[in-house]
């Protein structure tokens, strides 16, 4: 994520805070997050006006060799105020997906609610390797608790097979998994982001197609 070949979109209303710290592929991802943090914004502001007490709920995992959490389990802070402490974080080394998927597990689990239907973005730039049954597990852990996971894996740049074969493991599971009329999934994904305006777009689109869902998102 350290790469130069991509910056931070540019003319939004923190452009310039993003890019005076990470003017690289890391600060392309957290522009476009912040994009997907404002959307969900407005359409729960739209479509409940109430959202103080409809917003979505969210926990931040980074992961490389290890992992960092540096928000859990969130329903308060504001767009801005989520940015803030994403930019504290720069650029990791290397890739570890089994890892991520697995603190995962362990945010999903510990911050369950009825209430909300559980959403996982994850995205990486590199590859990685996990077995099928780390990505079962995940998937699996979500259904006896009550309600399927919707996993959207997002490749930032070329055609990843390992994230491609993660989302088709959480379709398979989600597909299988009784549905709920009174708590709508969205179908799982794998997209490719080729550069910041794709992915911009990408997390939009996300953003847009949880509207009927009251989120609990959590992002790798």
């Amino acid at each position: 994520m350290g790469k130069i070949d991509r910056h931070p979109l540019p003319n939004t209303p923190v452009t310039h805070r993003i890019s005076a710290r990470h003017n690289n592929r890391v600060g392309s991802v957290y522009s476009s997050l912040y994009g997907f943090w404002t959307a969900r914004q407005h359409v729960l502001n739209e479509t409940t006006g109430r959202a103080r007490f409809e917003r979505d709920v969210y926990t931040i995992i980074f992961f490389d060799q290890q992992t960092i959490e540096p928000v859990t389990n969130d329903s308060t802070r504001a767009p801005t105020e989520l940015l803030h402490e994403v930019l504290k974080h720069g650029p990791g080394r290397g890739t570890n997906f089994t890892a991520g998927i697995e603190r995962t597990q362990e945010a999903m689990t510990s911050s369950w609610s009825n209430e909300r239907t559980p959403v996982v973005i994850f995205l990486s730039d590199g590859e990685g390797s996990i077995s099928n049954d780390t990505m079962r597990d995940l998937c699996n852990r979500a259904v006896s608790l009550g309600c399927p996971l919707s996993f959207h894996a997002v490749s930032f740049g070329p055609s990843n097979t390992t994230l491609r074969r993660m989302a088709s493991v959480a379709s398979e599971v989600q597909n299988a998994a009784s549905s709920d009329p009174t708590r709508p999934t969205v179908p799982s994904s794998y997209i490719e982001a080729a550069d910041t305006v794709r992915l911009a777009e990408t997390l939009l689109g996300l953003a847009e197609s949880l509207r009927k869902t009251r989120g609990a998102l959590i992002r790798g």
